[in-house]
């Protein structure tokens, strides 16, 4: 996930359609595909499915649940807030935030009961 994030910074947020491997020196920018586009919609995608992966956030719109298992943040990121999270028929803000060496997760206070957050660590 920091790769990908540095990679999305150094092509001004828009990532290409590929990665193949060129090797690069640490602190060296990311190596440019000679024939990927740049963007593309669906690799644009990809870094909202890294993220939720890396938080370990699952929706369950359904029974208007919230489910985090073993959250984790990028490399950099100390706290990240996703705004307007749906959730079934409501919308909340919830926040992962490193403390130590583990993330903890929580609904902005405005929100908080509104609908149940279920952590697993």
């Amino acid at each position: 996930m920091s790769s990908t994030f540095e990679s999305a910074v150094h092509f001004n947020m828009r990532l290409p359609e590929l990665f193949c491997g060129f090797t690069r020196a640490p602190g060296e920018a990311p190596i440019a595909y000679p024939v990927a586009c740049l963007p593309q919609a669906w690799s644009a995608g990809s870094a909202f499915m890294l993220m939720q992966a890396c938080l370990g956030l699952e929706i369950d719109g359904w029974d208007g649940e919230i489910h985090v298992t073993r959250p984790r943040l990028p490399i950099g990121i100390d706290t990240l807030t996703l705004r307007h999270l749906g959730v079934g028929t409501r919308k909340v803000d919830l926040t992962f935030q490193r403390v130590g060496d583990r993330v903890v997760a929580f609904l902005a206070e405005r929100h908080e009961g509104l609908v149940p957050l279920v952590v697993r660590t």
